[in-house]
């Protein structure tokens, strides 16, 4: 694969319409007022709408695997307002028939920096480890934290709605032959869903503060 990286790519705007917005939210099925009343969109709304924009530029190859991401906010989306995004490609790390790509988006709203997302996306050989990925995730801690938890089902009509959502059509979390016969063994759920779930908890225990100053990095 042959990516043209150490460089800043202009990957588009769009419009933060209340649409579009509540779209992000019924995919995510976040119902919190906050949004609404603040006017602000929720940052991970920012952040999944740049990491499409991302994966639709570089065109990897189908079973790409979304692994790192940060997320800062620097000053609110407001919704109805013109987002622009770039991102700053590093260059490509390999280790274990694994290609590791790593981006960092500049989401800006108006002609203010409104965020900063870097993502770390793998890329994995045509013959996987069998079960690598299960073992790294059955070999994590629970994490204690003080916030209120969010119970959530996952379902397939979700996992496409939010695809939609956020334009992240990767066929692990959509095509179940395909998925099957990756070394997960079945359609996973998107990361940037995972996320968005933190977000609303922390949108519940932090409220305006959350989405003028909200920052994750897992």
């Amino acid at each position: 694969m042959l990516l043209e990286t150490e460089q800043t790519l202009e990957l588009g705007a769009y419009k933060a319409t209340q649409d579009s917005v509540d779209e992000y939210l019924r995919s995510t099925s976040d119902a919190l007022p906050i949004y609404g009343q603040a006017g602000l969109a929720p940052p991970l709304y920012s952040v999944a709408s740049a990491l499409g924009m991302l994966l639709r530029k570089l065109a990897l190859p189908p079973g790409a695997i979304h692994s790192l991401q940060e997320v800062e906010t620097h000053s609110p989306v407001a919704i109805g307002s013109d987002v622009a995004v770039s991102a700053y490609l590093e260059k490509p790390r390999r280790r274990g028939g694994l290609e590791f790509i790593t981006s960092v988006c500049t989401v800006t709203s108006g002609s203010t920096k409104s965020l900063t997302s870097k993502s770390t996306v793998l890329v994995p050989s045509e013959t996987p480890r069998e079960g690598a990925a299960r073992e790294e995730s059955a070999a994590e801690s629970a994490v204690e934290s003080g916030l209120t938890p969010v119970a959530k089902a996952i379902t397939q009509e979700q996992l496409n709605a939010y695809a939609v959502a956020s334009g992240d059509d990767n066929p692990l979390h959509l095509d179940a032959e395909f998925a099957a016969k990756t070394q997960f063994g079945g359609i996973i759920a998107h990361g940037m869903l995972t996320l968005a779930f933190i977000s609303e908890m922390m949108a519940h225990a932090h409220g305006r503060a959350w989405l003028e100053s909200g920052a994750l990095r897992v």
